[in-house]
């Protein structure tokens, strides 16, 4: 069965906040509900910088990714930065991260966006070997946060 990739929709919300709230389970990260309706309303507000895809197979969706895209002096122009790329379980290893990979990539090229960063968790060894067969580099550095 064929895959389809497009654009979140208003009409998506309970299905996004329902993936993305899968994914920070299943990395044992915090769900707050209200948190991810507003990261979600963020992205599908006019004008936003973040890229909010769905993909689904047939009628089913199979996989979600969340990307903004930033200024970046590093690569002269403007950047990705990948925050979600999730794959329901029951569809991996079938390439569906491969093909919203594929779709992010032709997209930001016809876009002129210079370059997709993102972080891996380290346990996540399929993640890891898909990101490198695709080209992505490692990066020596280390991601701090501060909350405010």
């Amino acid at each position: 069965m064929s895959l389809l990739i497009r654009p979140a929709f208003d009409s998506d919300r309970e299905l996004a906040a329902r993936l993305l709230t899968a994914q920070l389970v299943e990395h044992d990260l915090p769900a707050d509900a209200a948190g991810v309706a507003r990261g979600i309303e963020l992205a599908l507000a006019p004008h936003s910088p973040a890229w909010l895809l769905l993909a689904f197979r047939g009628e089913e969706p199979v996989g979600i990714f969340l990307a903004n895209l930033i200024v970046s002096v590093e690569k002269s122009g403007h950047a990705l930065w990948v925050e979600e790329l999730y794959v329901v379980p029951s569809a991996r290893r079938g390439g569906v991260a491969r093909a919203i990979l594929a779709h992010v990539v032709a997209k930001g090229r016809e876009l002129g966006v210079r370059g997709i960063d993102l972080e891996v968790v380290p346990t996540q060894a399929a993640a890891f070997a898909l990101y490198r067969a695709l080209g992505f580099k490692d990066v020596n550095r280390q991601r701090m946060s501060f909350e405010l």
